[in-house]
C-alpha cells in the first residue's frame, strides 16, 4: 500500500548520509523473485564501477553475487546474499583514502511502499581476502526499510520515517546484526606478513622474516607470539613481542605482561631501557565497544583460536 512523501525534520537526519539508495528504475517488484531479481543486478551492475574507482582496493567477484528471497511469516520475507568467490586485495602501499562512492540521485518522491523485508544474510563461503579464504556471514534481523519511486522512475531502498518526541526522524535501518568469521591462522600469519613487508619496505626497512603465533589461553584469551628479522641500512636485529591478550565480561582487551626482547646485545639493551614504556604504552585496554555501528552497539564479542581463527561481533 502506498504512502504519500513524508519529509524528516532535518535535525533528525543523519546529516549528509542519503535516506534513499537508488537501485534500479521501473516498477517496484511486488513478489519475492521481483526482489531478488531487482537487488542481484544492482549488484553486477552498479557496484563493481564503484570499486574501481578505489585506489586502495582491488575487488572482484560482484557480478557473480548471488541472491534470493524466501517467504517469512505473514507476507514478509528474508533475502539470502551469496557472495561466496567475492576477491579482495588491499594495496597497503596506497595511504590515499578511497573516493566516495557516487550514486544516482534519487529525486523528488511520488510514491512509498514497505519492502516487507525482515531479515538479510549475506554469505561468503569463501570470500578471500588477500589471498586467504574466509567463511564470512553477516545477518542483519528486524530490518526496516521501504520501496520509494521518484518523478524520474526510478526505484530505491529507503529509510522508514517514524517519529521521536513529535518530531520526524529516520529509523535504523536494522535492530540487530551479527558478523561471524573464520580462516586458517596460517593463511592469515601469512598474509599479515606480506602486508607488513611490503608497507616496512616502503619506508626502508626489510623484514626479512616474521612469524606470527596465536594459541587459546582460557575461553576468551590467547598467547600471542610474534618474530621476525628487521633490517635498515647495515643495522639488522632479531626482534621477539610476546603478550596475553584476555577480553573481559565488559568487552575490554587486555595485553598482559607484554615483552620485546632482541638476540643483538646492542638492540637488547635498548629495548631493556624502554621495557617500563613499552609497558605503559599498552597498558590501557583496547575497549571493542568502540566499534560500534551508530546507533548500533557491540553487545557481545567471541573468538576461538586454534587452526582456525573465529571471531564473532554482535551488535543490538
Amino acid at each position: 500500500m502506498e504512502t504519500p512523501p513524508q519529509t524528516p525534520d532535518s535535525a533528525a537526519s543523519s546529516g549528509d548520509e542519503p535516506e534513499a539508495l537508488v537501485i534500479a528504475s521501473g516498477p517496484r517488484p511486488t513478489t519475492p523473485g521481483e526482489v531478488a531479481q531487482v537487488i542481484e543486478r544492482f549488484l553486477h551492475e552498479t557496484v563493481p564501477p564503484i570499486f574501481e574507482l578505489d585506489p586502495t582496493m582491488d575487488v572482484r567477484g560482484f557480478d557473480a553475487a548471488r541472491v534470493t528471497a524466501h517467504p517469512l511469516a505473514g507476507d514478509l520475507l528474508g533475502l539470502d546474499l551469496d557472495f561466496s568467490g567475492l576477491e579482495v586485495t588491499l594495496d597497503p602501499t596506497v595511504m590515499d583514502a578511497p573516493p566516495t562512492p557516487e550514486f544516482p540521485v534519487f529525486g523528488t518522491e511520488v510514491s512509498r511502499a514497505d519492502a516487507k523485508v525482515a531479515e538479510v544474510r549475506a554469505r561468503a563461503l569463501p570470500i578471500r581476502i588477500q589471498d586467504v579464504e574466509v567463511d564470512a556471514t553477516v545477518t542483519a534481523t528486524g530490518v526496516h526499510v521501504d520501496w520509494a519511486e521518484d518523478e524520474l522512475g526510478q526505484l530505491a531502498l529507503a529509510l522508514k520515517h517514524g517519529t521521536s518526541g513529535g518530531e520526524a526522524v529516520t529509523v535504523f535501518p536494522v535492530d540487530d546484526l551479527s558478523i561471524d568469521l573464520s580462516a586458517q591462522q596460517q593463511a592469515v600469519s601469512d598474509a599479515v606478513v606480506k602486508m607488513v613487508q611490503e608497507s616496512a619496505e616502503s619506508q626502508g626497512f626489510k623484514v626479512s622474516s616474521m612469524e606470527i603465533k596465536l594459541t587459546q589461553a582460557g575461553s576468551r584469551g590467547a598467547h600471542v607470539r610474534v618474530a621476525g628479522k628487521v633490517k635498515r641500512g647495515l643495522l639488522g636485529a632479531s626482534l621477539l613481542f610476546t603478550t596475553e591478550a584476555q577480553l573481559g565480561d565488559d568487552l575490554k582487551l587486555q595485553l598482559l605482561k607484554p615483552t620485546l626482547t632482541s638476540h643483538n646485545p646492542f638492540i637488547g639493551l635498548l629495548l631493556l631501557a624502554v621495557r617500563k614504556q613499552i609497558r605503559e604504552e599498552l597498558k590501557d585496554p583496547i575497549d571493542l565497544r568502540d566499534l560500534q555501528l551508530d546507533p548500533l552497539k557491540l553487545v557481545d564479542a567471541q573468538f576461538e583460536v586454534g587452526e582456525h581463527l573465529r571471531v564473532r561481533l554482535d551488535y543490538r
